[in-house]
Protein backbone atom coordinates (compact mmCIF):
# COMPACT_ATOMS: atom_id res chain seq x y z
CA UNK A 1 0.00 0.00 0.00
CA UNK A 2 2.67 2.37 0.83
CA UNK A 3 5.99 2.70 -0.88
CA UNK A 4 8.01 4.48 1.85
CA UNK A 5 11.23 5.13 -0.33
CA UNK A 6 8.56 7.05 -2.79
CA UNK A 7 6.65 8.60 0.36
CA UNK A 8 7.43 13.00 1.99
CA UNK A 9 6.13 13.07 4.78
CA UNK A 10 5.42 16.69 6.82
CA UNK A 11 4.91 16.16 10.36
CA UNK A 12 3.49 19.51 11.93
CA UNK A 13 4.71 19.74 15.95
CA UNK A 14 3.20 22.61 17.43
CA UNK A 15 6.68 22.71 19.68
CA UNK A 16 10.27 21.12 19.38
CA UNK A 17 10.23 17.40 20.24
CA UNK A 18 6.85 16.57 19.24
CA UNK A 19 7.63 15.20 16.00
CA UNK A 20 9.54 12.74 18.07
CA UNK A 21 7.00 12.07 20.91
CA UNK A 22 4.55 11.58 17.85
CA UNK A 23 6.83 10.31 14.41
CA UNK A 24 10.25 9.16 15.19
CA UNK A 25 9.52 5.83 14.67
CA UNK A 26 7.91 6.60 11.15
CA UNK A 27 10.64 9.68 10.54
CA UNK A 28 12.93 6.53 11.06
CA UNK A 29 11.69 4.19 8.43
CA UNK A 30 10.64 7.19 5.86
CA UNK A 31 14.30 7.76 5.90
CA UNK A 32 15.62 4.92 6.07
CA UNK A 33 14.01 3.31 3.18
CA UNK A 34 15.02 6.39 1.07
CA UNK A 35 12.04 8.88 0.94
CA UNK A 36 11.75 12.68 2.41
CA UNK A 37 10.74 14.11 5.97
CA UNK A 38 9.86 17.83 6.78
CA UNK A 39 8.92 19.16 9.97
CA UNK A 40 7.27 22.47 10.50
CA UNK A 41 7.24 23.95 13.99
CA UNK A 42 4.49 25.87 14.96
CA UNK A 43 6.07 27.76 17.86
CA UNK A 44 9.28 28.44 20.03
CA UNK A 45 9.81 30.34 22.51
CA UNK A 46 10.88 30.65 26.76
CA UNK A 47 8.89 28.25 28.95
CA UNK A 48 8.65 28.05 32.59
CA UNK A 49 8.28 24.61 33.69
CA UNK A 50 8.93 21.39 36.30
CA UNK A 51 12.92 20.82 34.82
CA UNK A 52 15.65 21.37 37.29
CA UNK A 53 16.38 24.27 35.28
CA UNK A 54 12.84 25.59 35.99
CA UNK A 55 12.90 27.09 32.57
CA UNK A 56 13.89 26.27 28.74
CA UNK A 57 14.66 29.07 26.94
CA UNK A 58 13.59 29.34 23.23
CA UNK A 59 17.73 29.51 22.34
CA UNK A 60 17.83 26.58 23.85
CA UNK A 61 15.35 24.94 22.02
CA UNK A 62 16.32 25.84 18.68
CA UNK A 63 19.54 24.93 19.37
CA UNK A 64 17.76 20.94 19.93
CA UNK A 65 15.77 21.20 16.81
CA UNK A 66 19.19 21.79 14.72
CA UNK A 67 20.37 18.71 16.74
CA UNK A 68 17.48 16.50 15.97
CA UNK A 69 17.39 17.99 12.32
CA UNK A 70 20.79 16.66 11.84
CA UNK A 71 20.51 13.58 14.05
CA UNK A 72 17.18 12.29 11.44
CA UNK A 73 18.73 14.43 8.09
CA UNK A 74 15.75 16.45 7.61
CA UNK A 75 15.07 17.08 4.21
CA UNK A 76 13.78 20.69 5.36
CA UNK A 77 12.15 22.00 8.27
CA UNK A 78 11.17 25.82 9.53
CA UNK A 79 9.60 27.66 12.39
CA UNK A 80 6.58 29.16 11.67
CA UNK A 81 5.99 31.61 15.02
CA UNK A 82 9.07 32.58 16.68
CA UNK A 83 8.44 34.20 20.17
CA UNK A 84 6.84 34.04 23.49
CA UNK A 85 4.04 36.22 22.63
CA UNK A 86 2.88 32.96 20.66
CA UNK A 87 4.25 30.10 22.18
CA UNK A 88 1.51 28.31 24.32
CA UNK A 89 -0.71 31.01 22.87
CA UNK A 90 -1.62 29.51 19.09
CA UNK A 91 -5.11 29.41 20.81
CA UNK A 92 -5.07 32.86 20.41
CA UNK A 93 -4.35 33.54 17.06
CA UNK A 94 -6.54 33.93 14.21
CA UNK A 95 -7.02 30.41 12.68
CA UNK A 96 -6.46 31.85 9.19
CA UNK A 97 -2.83 32.75 10.10
CA UNK A 98 -1.76 29.41 11.29
CA UNK A 99 -3.57 27.74 7.86
CA UNK A 100 -2.16 30.21 5.89
CA UNK A 101 1.61 29.49 7.28
CA UNK A 102 0.90 25.78 6.63
CA UNK A 103 -0.57 26.12 3.46
CA UNK A 104 2.62 28.88 2.24
CA UNK A 105 4.10 30.86 4.43
CA UNK A 106 7.03 28.68 5.27
CA UNK A 107 9.98 27.01 3.45
CA UNK A 108 8.38 23.71 4.34
CA UNK A 109 4.90 24.99 3.33
CA UNK A 110 2.38 22.85 1.89
CA UNK A 111 2.18 23.67 -1.56
CA UNK A 112 5.97 23.92 -2.00
CA UNK A 113 6.70 20.32 -0.43
CA UNK A 114 3.13 18.65 -1.86
CA UNK A 115 3.78 15.81 0.99
CA UNK A 116 1.84 12.23 0.54
CA UNK A 117 1.97 12.36 3.91
CA UNK A 118 0.72 14.94 6.91
CA UNK A 119 1.34 13.70 10.55
CA UNK A 120 -0.35 16.42 13.13
CA UNK A 121 -1.57 16.42 16.82
CA UNK A 122 -5.20 15.36 17.85
CA UNK A 123 -8.20 17.60 18.46
CA UNK A 124 -8.20 15.43 21.86
CA UNK A 125 -4.87 16.88 23.40
CA UNK A 126 -5.02 18.63 26.59
CA UNK A 127 -2.75 21.13 25.56
CA UNK A 128 -4.41 24.33 23.91
CA UNK A 129 -1.15 24.62 21.08
CA UNK A 130 -1.51 20.90 19.77
CA UNK A 131 -5.69 21.40 19.42
CA UNK A 132 -5.03 24.81 17.57
CA UNK A 133 -2.65 22.83 15.30
CA UNK A 134 -4.99 20.27 14.52
CA UNK A 135 -7.80 22.48 13.84
CA UNK A 136 -5.50 24.70 11.42
CA UNK A 137 -4.16 21.44 9.86
CA UNK A 138 -8.00 20.05 8.81
CA UNK A 139 -8.23 23.18 7.14
CA UNK A 140 -5.46 23.08 5.16
CA UNK A 141 -5.55 20.45 3.85
CA UNK A 142 -9.35 20.51 2.61
CA UNK A 143 -10.10 18.69 -0.39
CA UNK A 144 -10.48 20.53 -3.43
CA UNK A 145 -9.75 20.19 -6.87
CA UNK A 146 -6.16 18.46 -7.26
CA UNK A 147 -5.25 21.26 -10.32
CA UNK A 148 -6.08 23.89 -7.98
CA UNK A 149 -3.81 23.09 -4.89
CA UNK A 150 -2.07 20.41 -3.72
CA UNK A 151 -3.68 16.82 -2.44
CA UNK A 152 -2.73 15.32 0.49
CA UNK A 153 -3.74 11.43 0.36
CA UNK A 154 -2.84 10.89 3.64
CA UNK A 155 -3.34 12.45 7.00
CA UNK A 156 -2.73 11.14 9.93
CA UNK A 157 -3.15 11.86 13.98
CA UNK A 158 -0.33 10.76 16.27
CA UNK A 159 -0.19 10.10 19.66
CA UNK A 160 2.04 10.63 22.70
CA UNK A 161 1.59 8.76 26.17
CA UNK A 162 0.02 11.83 28.18
CA UNK A 163 -3.13 11.84 25.59
CA UNK A 164 -4.79 9.72 28.13
CA UNK A 165 -5.05 13.19 30.04
CA UNK A 166 -8.00 15.57 28.33
CA UNK A 167 -11.68 17.00 28.35
CA UNK A 168 -12.42 14.51 25.58
CA UNK A 169 -12.02 11.11 25.59
CA UNK A 170 -8.76 9.64 23.62
CA UNK A 171 -9.23 8.59 19.67
CA UNK A 172 -9.09 5.11 18.95
CA UNK A 173 -5.63 4.12 16.89
CA UNK A 174 -6.70 2.40 13.56
CA UNK A 175 -3.13 2.69 12.26
CA UNK A 176 -0.26 1.15 13.49
CA UNK A 177 3.37 1.84 12.15
CA UNK A 178 5.65 -1.36 12.79
CA UNK A 179 9.51 -0.16 13.95
CA UNK A 180 12.01 -2.65 14.58
CA UNK A 181 14.64 -2.47 17.46
CA UNK A 182 16.49 0.96 15.14
CA UNK A 183 13.66 2.99 14.95
CA UNK A 184 12.88 2.49 18.39
CA UNK A 185 16.14 2.74 19.76
CA UNK A 186 16.40 6.49 17.21
CA UNK A 187 13.22 7.53 18.87
CA UNK A 188 14.54 7.65 22.16
CA UNK A 189 18.04 8.93 20.98
CA UNK A 190 16.29 11.65 19.41
CA UNK A 191 14.46 12.39 22.46
CA UNK A 192 17.42 12.46 24.79
CA UNK A 193 18.53 15.65 21.99
CA UNK A 194 15.81 17.52 23.56
CA UNK A 195 17.29 17.79 27.06
CA UNK A 196 15.56 20.98 27.86
CA UNK A 197 12.04 18.54 27.77
CA UNK A 198 13.10 14.98 28.06
CA UNK A 199 12.48 13.56 32.00
CA UNK A 200 12.77 10.76 34.47
CA UNK A 201 10.36 7.69 34.96
CA UNK A 202 7.49 7.98 35.46
CA UNK A 203 7.22 11.39 33.34
CA UNK A 204 5.36 10.31 29.99
CA UNK A 205 8.41 11.66 28.18
CA UNK A 206 11.01 9.43 29.75
CA UNK A 207 12.81 6.52 27.89
CA UNK A 208 10.77 3.92 29.69
CA UNK A 209 7.63 5.21 28.74
CA UNK A 210 8.49 5.87 25.51
CA UNK A 211 9.54 2.23 24.89
CA UNK A 212 6.71 0.84 26.76
CA UNK A 213 4.22 2.73 24.70
CA UNK A 214 6.06 1.62 21.71
CA UNK A 215 5.23 -2.37 23.51
CA UNK A 216 1.93 -1.82 24.08
CA UNK A 217 1.12 -0.50 20.46
CA UNK A 218 3.41 -3.37 18.57
CA UNK A 219 1.39 -5.78 20.75
CA UNK A 220 -1.92 -4.64 18.70
CA UNK A 221 -0.74 -5.18 15.60
CA UNK A 222 1.29 -8.13 16.20
CA UNK A 223 5.49 -6.16 16.23
CA UNK A 224 7.52 -6.07 18.44
CA UNK A 225 7.39 -1.73 18.65
CA UNK A 226 4.66 0.05 16.95
CA UNK A 227 3.36 3.65 16.58
CA UNK A 228 -0.18 4.25 16.52
CA UNK A 229 -1.75 7.07 14.67
CA UNK A 230 -5.84 8.23 14.08
CA UNK A 231 -6.63 8.15 10.47
CA UNK A 232 -8.00 11.55 9.50
CA UNK A 233 -8.00 10.82 5.72
CA UNK A 234 -6.57 7.90 3.07
CA UNK A 235 -7.01 8.02 -0.68
CA UNK A 236 -5.65 5.64 -2.95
Amino acid sequence: MFKLSEESLLVIAPHPDDEVLGCAGLMSRIKKSGGKVYVLYLTVGTTADYSKAGKSTAADRIKEIERAAAFFELDGYDISFKGNEFHLQLDKLPLHNIINSLEAGTAVSINKIRPTIIATSQLTDYNQDHRACQLAVMAAVRPSPRKMKPYTPVVLGYEFAANGWGISNPSQPNFYVGLDDRDIGKKIEAMELYESQAREYPHTRSTEVIRSLAILRGSQSGTEFAESYVIYRISL
